[in-house]
């Protein structure tokens, strides 16, 4: 009977001792808005796939809106970070409170991609190319990209013909002759016969992806927005330094076999972030096209951004 109640005794003893058999805490859940499935925002896919995430106790959940609706959501409070850049930039312009905290990428992901019978730069005079409408950032891009290739305005004509599929379509009827594509779109057309002459990524520096946030967050929650930032930045570093993984991500993420991957990857890589960090030089074409849209052309972007918190993950992280 003792030794009994001795055993009974020890085995309450381990029982309450702290952290002895107590339950884990339960991560917390974040919310993150996107437009559309994207290889911009693949720093953050891999930073939920690889646990980043869960190591910092949070469990993100993925949610697809509209860009408007993203805005009224970060400005309420009811989505926690925005992994669209323009959503937030609207919103900081229109006096909500938004900011952005982080970039996933600094250049555009896009090439420009041609039929087969245009070899070079030269060829390009006098052809049609597809945008998604016009004014808009893709069109703006467009043309930035065809004057880089030395053509100049009245040396081609723009089209306006919608989204990816829409334009590709337009390429394979000679509707249009060109058009900037994203990846994996471009690699595929690519393996189609088409040709990519030259990334955008290698001409602008235009961020389209990183994380947003409302400023109540940076003051009120700053811990939970730190834990998001060190989750996407070790995104980062994973997705710059780790090309075979990185790969096998891009193939189940987009449904292409190893070899349209690998070139997505390698096309791609040069438009990712190496640290995170915005400036107003970043902004400035997106800036402009959101103040010509408000016609609020007085405010400065800097009200948009704050790399306060970013900049403290990266000293914890030793990146600069």
């Amino acid at each position: 009977m003792k030794r009994t109640t001795a055993a009974l005794l020890l085995a309450l003893s381990i029982i309450s001792m702290p952290g002895r058999g107590a339950p884990a805490e339960a991560p917390r859940k974040i919310t993150l808005g996107y437009s559309a499935v994207s290889m911009t925002w693949l720093p953050v896919k891999a930073a939920v796939e690889k646990g980043f995430f869960r190591d910092e106790g949070l469990e993100p959940q993925l949610i697809q809106m509209r860009g408007n609706v993203a805005t009224a959501a970060l400005a309420t409070g009811d989505l926690d970070f925005s992994l669209n850049i323009s959503p937030v930039l609207n919103g900081a312009i229109q006096g909500l409170g938004l900011k952005l905290v982080a970039g996933l990428n600094t250049r555009p992901l896009f090439s420009l991609v041609v039929r087969p019978e245009l070899k070079s730069p030269i060829d390009l005079k006098g052809k049609i190319f597809a945008v998604s409408s016009f004014g808009n950032t893709q069109a703006i891009l467009t043309e930035k990209h065809l004057q880089h290739l030395g053509l100049k305005k009245g040396e081609y004509q723009l089209i306006a013909l919608g989204a990816t599929g829409a334009r590709a379509a337009a390429l394979e009827k000679n509707i249009a002759q060109g058009s900037l594509m994203p990846p994996p779109a471009n690699v595929i057309m690519e393996h189609q016969g088409y040709r990519l002459l030259g990334n955008t990524a290698e001409i602008v520096v235009h961020p389209i992806a990183g994380l947003g946030t409302h400023e109540s967050k940076l003051r009120s929650q700053s811990e939970m927005v730190k834990k998001a930032l060190r989750s996407a930045v070790r995104g980062l570093v994973f997705v710059r330094s780790n090309r075979g993984e990185t790969v096998r991500l891009i193939m189940a993420m987009n449904q292409i076999d190893e070899k349209l991957a690998a070139r997505t990857y390698d096309v791609s890589k040069a438009g990712f972030s190496s640290n995170g960090l915005l400036t107003d030089d970043d902004l400035s074409i997106e800036w402009g096209f959101i103040q010509q849209e408000t016609k609020k052309t007085g405010v400065p972007v800097s009200i948009a951004h704050d790399m306060t918190l970013l900049r403290e993950v990266q000293k914890e992280l030793g990146i600069k």
